[in-house]
């Protein structure tokens, strides 16, 4: 199920633009529009779920083996961070990864 007025349910459905780099039936990679690093992937479920607290196995499942597929695709093995944000600090309600890999940029804390 998505959510209308969530931002990443609609770049799922392609009604928002996105730099898409991986899809799949289950999820979607995209370039985050700020990034923190050379790069700078948001990974999310394409159904919508709003927070990791919601995250079922399967979508983690799913989830964590795209990251895996990406970071080995991109060579980032030797550089890389996997964030989920919750809380005050999720500033989208749908569950994301943010992959993080190569340099980071200036002033991004580690």
């Amino acid at each position: 199920m998505q959510n209308k007025n969530c931002v990443f349910c609609q770049i799922a459905k392609k009604e928002s633009p996105a730099k898409i780099e991986y899809e799949d039936q289950y999820v979607l990679v995209f370039q985050n529009i700020n990034p923190a690093a050379d790069v700078h992937l948001l990974i999310i479920p394409k159904k919508h779920i709003e927070t990791f607290l919601d995250l079922d196995n399967e979508s983690m499942t799913q989830i964590k083996s795209v990251a895996q597929k990406i970071i080995k695709n991109k060579n980032l093995g030797s550089a890389y961070k996997l964030l989920f944000n919750g809380g005050k600090y999720q500033a989208i309600e749908h569950v994301h990864w943010h992959l993080l890999g190569g340099n980071l940029k200036k002033g991004v804390q580690t």
